[in-house]
C-alpha cells in the first residue's frame, strides 16, 4: 500500500490562517457568552443561598408560634392591628440581627392568621401588599416548599424574592421571606459584559485585520504575476520571478509553458520561412494573422499587413479574397484551384490555391488558412512537354494519315488504271470508288477538326437538361438493344460550356460504351457535384468488355483504336474539347467488367 503525502501550499496555508482568525473571535465570543451567562446564574445562586440562610436564621430564632409570642407580651385585649404591631415589635430584634448579618437583604415574617407582613417597622405596618406577594405566600403555604422568584428581570433592575413556610407542631402558622435588589448583580454583570464585548471586538478587529493583510499580500502577489504576464507578452526573453508558495509553482508553470510556446512558434516560423509555398492565415474576423516569407515575395506584401482586414490587402475581384470568403462564411474550402496572378504589368504567375478551416482543440472555428504554390515553371514545363508530345503526335498523325489514306487511294488508283486500259467502269466499281472517296473526306474532316477545333461558344447550361436530352435521343435509337438509365442529382449549379461540343463528346463516349457492350448490356449516365474540386461531373458507366491496361493509356491518342472500323480520332477530339473547357476527365476500366468515363466541368460564375 502506497501512502501519498500531500504538502500544503501557500493557498492552503492562507485559507487555514484565515479560517483560524475567523474562528478565534467566534469561539471566544461563544465562550465569553457562556461565561457571562454562568456568572449571572452564579451570582443569582449565591444571592439565593444568602436569602435561604437568612430565612433559616429567622425561622430558627422564632421561639414558638406567633400566638404564643402575643400572649407573652399580654396583648390579648388589643385590636387585631395593635396585636400585629405588638408582634412586629417583639420580632424586631430577631429581624435586626438577621439584617446585620445579611445587610443587602430585606427580611421579615408573614402572619397567616392576620394576613400581615412583619418586618420590624411599626411606622408602616404592611397590612396591604401586592397581589403578587400574596400569591407567592399562598403558593409557599399551600405547597409547603420554598418559593423563589425573580421579579422584573436582571436587565430591568428587578428583585429576587424568596418565601418559606413556618411550621410549628406540623401546622403552618405563617412564612419567612427575604428579598434583594438585583441592581448590584446587574452592575457586576454589565461590567463583565463590557469587558467581554471589548475582548470580542478586539478579537474581531484582529481577525479582520489579519485576514485583510493576508488577502492583500496574496492579491499583491497575483497582481505582480499579472503585470509580469503583460511584460512577458512583449518581451519573450523575460522570465517571471518565482512567487511564494503555490503561486511560485504557477509562475514556474507559466515560464515553462511560455518557453515551449516560444520554441514551437520559432519552430513553426522556421518551417514557414523555409518552405517555398505561400501561407496566409486570417482569424474569424477576417484579420490577417500571419504571412510567411514566400507569400510576401510572391504577392509583394510586407509584414505591415498583419492585423489588417483581408479586404484591405486583396482587391475585390481577387481570387484569394473569394476563396477565403467561401471558406470562412460558407464553410466551403477549395482544393488545388489554378489561377493566373499578375504581380507586375506584363508579368504573371500561375498559382495553385487551397484553403482550409482552422479550429482549436474544442473544435471552435478560429480562422482560415490560404495556401498557394507557384507552379509557373511547372506550367511552362508542361507546355514544353505538350509541345514535344504534339510534335511526337504529329509524326504519329502523319503515319496514321498515310496509313488511312493509302488504302482508299490504292483502291481508287487501281480502278483508274484499270479503266485507262480501255475497260468500261461497272456500277460496282463506281460504288467502290465513291465509297473510298467518302472515306477520304471523313478522314480529312476529322483530321481538320482535331488539328483546328472549332471556336467554342460558352453559354450557361443546365447539365441535367443536356444529359436527359441525350439519353432520350440515344434511347430512341438504340433502346431496343441496351438497358439505358439516367441518374441526375437535382439542383446542380449551372456550367459554362459550348453545348454542341459537350454534346458531341458525351455522344461519342456513349456510342463507344454501346459498342463495348456488343449491343447488349447496361449503360448508366449520371450527374453529380464534386465538393473537393468544386466542379460538376458527368459519369458514363457500362458493363461491357472493358479496356486492357496497356490500351488504357493510349485511348486519347490520335488514330489509336481497337475497333476494326474507325479512325481513332473520336476520343482525341473529345480530349481537346474537354481541355478547352478547362475540364478534367478520368477513365476507370476492368476487362470483362466494364468502363466508367467521368468528365468534370467548371461551375459557371454568378452574374
Amino acid at each position: 500500500m502506497r501512502i501519498k503525502i500531500v504538502h500544503d501550499g501557500f493557498i492552503d496555508h492562507l485559507l487555514k490562517i484565515i479560517a483560524i482568525l475567523l474562528l478565534i473571535p467566534l469561539g471566544l465570543a461563544g465562550y465569553l457568552y457562556y461565561l457571562v451567562h454562568s456568572t449571572e446564574n452564579g451570582l443569582i445562586d449565591t444571592q439565593r443561598k444568602d436569602m435561604e440562610m437568612a430565612m433559616t436564621h429567622l425561622d430558627d430564632n422564632l421561639n414558638g408560634t406567633f400566638n404564643e409570642i402575643i400572649k407573652d407580651v399580654t396583648t390579648e385585649n388589643l385590636t387585631q392591628r395593635d396585636q400585629a404591631k405588638a408582634l412586629n415589635k417583639a420580632l424586631q430584634p430577631i429581624i435586626i440581627e438577621a439584617k446585620k448579618e445579611y445587610p443587602n437583604l430585606d427580611l421579615g415574617y408573614y402572619w397567616k392568621d392576620y394576613d400581615v407582613i412583619l418586618d420590624g417597622n411599626n411606622v408602616h405596618l404592611r397590612e396591604n401588599f401586592s397581589t403578587r406577594r400574596k400569591h407567592n405566600f399562598d403558593d409557599a403555604l399551600e405547597n409547603k416548599n420554598t418559593v423563589f422568584q425573580v421579579f422584573g428581570g436582571i436587565a430591568e433592575n428587578g428583585q429576587l424574592e424568596a418565601y418559606r413556610p413556618i411550621i410549628r407542631d406540623e401546622k403552618i402558622i405563617g412564612a419567612v421571606w427575604a428579598s434583594s435588589d438585583i441592581e448590584p448583580i446587574s452592575q457586576k454583570i454589565d461590567n463583565l459584559k463590557h469587558i467581554v464585548y471589548g475582548i470580542i471586538s478586539l478579537g474581531i478587529l484582529l481577525a479582520i485585520g489579519g485576514t485583510f493583510s493576508l488577502i492583500r499580500k496574496f492579491a499583491g502577489s497575483v497582481n505582480e504575476v499579472k503585470n509580469n504576464l503583460t511584460i512577458i507578452s512583449n518581451d519573450p526573453t523575460f522570465i517571471i520571478p518565482r512567487a511564494p508558495g503555490e503561486l511560485g509553482e504557477i509562475t514556474d508553470g507559466i515560464n515553462q509553458m511560455y518557453n515551449k510556446l516560444i520554441d514551437v512558434q520559432n519552430y513553426n516560423q522556421e518551417i514557414l520561412t523555409s518552405i517555398d509555398d505561400g501561407i496566409i492565415t486570417v482569424n474569424k474576423d477576417q484579420k490577417v494573422v500571419s504571412v510567411n516569407l514566400a507569400a510576401c515575395q510572391m504577392l509583394s506584401l510586407s509584414k505591415d499587413y498583419l492585423g489588417l482586414d483581408m479586404k484591405d490587402i486583396f482587391p475585390e475581384d481577387s481570387p484569394f479574397l473569394d476563396c477565403l470568403n467561401n471558406t470562412l462564411m460558407k464553410n466551403k474550402p477549395v482544393k488545388d484551384v489554378q489561377i493566373i496572378y499578375e504581380d507586375l504589368p506584363g508579368s504573371h504567375r500561375h498559382l495553385l490555391i487551397s484553403t482550409s478551416l482552422m479550429v482549436n482543440v474544442r473544435q471552435d472555428l478560429v480562422g482560415a488558412l490560404l495556401h498557394f504554390r507557384d507552379i509557373t515553371e511547372l506550367v511552362r514545363l508542361r507546355e514544353d512537354i505538350n509541345r514535344q508530345e504534339r510534335f511526337a503526335s504529329l509524326g504519329k498523325i502523319i503515319a496514321g494519315v498515310a496509313h488511312e489514306i493509302r488504302s482508299p487511294l490504292t483502291s481508287i488508283t487501281g480502278y483508274i488504271q484499270f479503266w485507262n486500259q480501255g475497260h468500261v467502269p461497272s456500277q460496282k466499281s463506281l460504288n467502290i470508288v465513291n465509297r473510298e472517296m467518302n472515306r477520304l473526306a471523313n478522314i480529312t474532316d476529322e483530321l481538320l477538326q482535331f488539328a483546328r477545333p472549332s471556336r467554342a461558344t460558352f453559354v450557361r447550361c443546365n447539365i441535367n437538361s443536356l444529359v436527359k436530352r441525350l439519353v432520350q435521343f440515344f434511347g430512341d435509337v438504340h433502346g431496343d438493344k441496351i438497358e439505358l438509365e439516367a441518374k441526375v442529382e437535382e439542383d446542380l449549379p449551372a456550367v459554362m460550356i459550348d453545348e454542341h461540343q459537350i454534346e458531341k463528346v458525351l455522344s461519342n463516349i456513349m456510342y463507344n460504351a454501346f459498342q463495348a457492350t456488343q449491343e447488349k448490356g447496361n449503360l448508366e449516365v449520371s450527374t453529380f457535384y464534386d465538393e473537393t474540386k468544386n466542379m460538376i461531373g458527368v459519369s458514363i458507366k457500362d458493363n461491357g468488355c472493358g479496356i486492357p491496361a496497356v490500351s488504357l493509356r493510349k485511348i486519347f491518342e490520335p488514330f489509336f483504336t481497337t475497333k476494326s472500323k474507325g479512325t481513332g480520332l473520336g476520343l482525341a477530339i473529345a480530349r481537346e474539347i474537354i481541355e478547352s473547357h478547362k475540364g478534367l476527365y478520368e477513365v476507370e476500366s476492368t476487362v470483362n467488367v466494364g468502363t466508367v468515363f467521368t468528365i468534370l466541368l467548371p461551375i459557371a460564375e454568378k452574374g
